[in-house]
């Protein structure tokens, strides 16, 4: 089994099993003498609640996913030629499709008896937005191979997530449209800058002077994207810290069995020693039973000598 199957199977468990299936998983590659292979095994990082659920929602609904990555597509194209209009509907679109997909999340969680906390609901919904808005974010989604959630504000670079596992998960989005996003290298036909795209064109422009409502739409759509990446931050940071609790309680479940274990050596020692000190005794004390018993059949035998001896003298 290679790391790519390894890494799938890992992150479809649930992130309590993941630690202990991980390290099984690190145990046989090492049995099988990969030992390049169990180490890379042993870097994979066990899932946020949120992260698992988005691992979820890859096996469970792909072609759901996918219409919502086709939307993102169509998002960028609105930007892209100023549709803002266009682009507000399709926003909308967004949170409809995001809430139902937090729904079905929800339905998931509770078939695998698995509690959704408001912060891992949120490192959700942060996910599925990123992935709308970039084609790399859609990519690591639906991979299902996801360790922390996306976060992610605007129409440009990814500005964090979680790593995919191996190069074969970062395939090429399939229904992404030919027309360029702000990320991807311009053609022929340049971009609109970010900086511009907000401002009225000079006269004579082959771009159309964009209206102040276009204006104000524009603005509130960055206004609420920034709002956005604020709180997507501040939901990674309380994950990274649910995590590091996680693992320090870990720790301090480690080095109490340790100190268990310690304790329970000595007391096998001393056993053991009290055991050893028997042995000797019980050995000695063989060793002069034996001893006894030669003495005694010695004196035996002597005791019926004489008898003869007298018995013959009689006679």
């Amino acid at each position: 089994m290679d790391l790519d199957s390894i890494a799938g199977k890992l992150y479809g468990v649930s992130p309590e099993a993941f630690t202990s299936s991980r390290s099984a998983e690190v145990r046989a590659a090492r049995s099988a003498g990969n030992r390049q292979l169990a180490d890379a095994v042993a870097q994979l990082r066990r899932p946020t609640v949120g992260a698992w659920l988005a691992n979820q929602l890859a096996r469970e609904c792909k072609d759901e996913l996918e219409a919502l990555f086709d939307l993102g597509t169509s998002m960028r194209q609105a930007q892209g030629a100023g549709d803002w209009p266009e682009l507000r509907l399709l926003t909308r679109q967004r949170r409809q499709m995001v809430a139902a997909f937090v729904s079905e999340a929800r339905r998931l969680a509770r078939t695998r008896n698995h509690p959704l906390s408001e912060n891992s609901t949120s490192e959700l919904e942060n996910t599925l937005e990123a992935a709308v808005a970039s084609a790399d974010a859609a990519n690591a989604l639906r991979s299902g191979r996801m360790n922390v959630g996306l976060t992610y504000s605007g129409f440009g670079p990814l500005d964090s997530g979680a790593p995919l596992i191996s190069e074969s998960s970062k395939r090429t989005d399939r229904r992404q449209s030919s027309a360029p996003g702000p990320a991807e290298k311009p053609n022929a036909r340049k971009q609109a800058s970010p900086a511009s795209m907000g401002r009225p064109r000079p006269v004579g422009s082959k771009t159309a002077r964009l209206q102040p409502e276009d204006d104000w739409s524009k603005l509130k759509l960055d206004l609420d994207e920034a709002e956005r990446k604020v709180k997507g931050a501040e939901d990674v940071v309380k994950g990274m810290q649910q995590e590091v609790n996680d693992v320090q309680a870990q720790c301090d479940a480690l080095r109490s069995e340790i100190v268990d274990a310690e304790r329970h050596l000595r007391e096998t020692k001393r056993s053991l020693e009290e055991a050893e000190h028997r042995l000797l005794e019980t050995t000695q004390a063989d060793k002069a039973a034996k001893k006894e018993v030669v003495r005694a059949k010695s004196q035996r035998n002597k005791a019926e000598a004489s008898l003869h001896q007298a018995m013959s003298s009689e006679s």
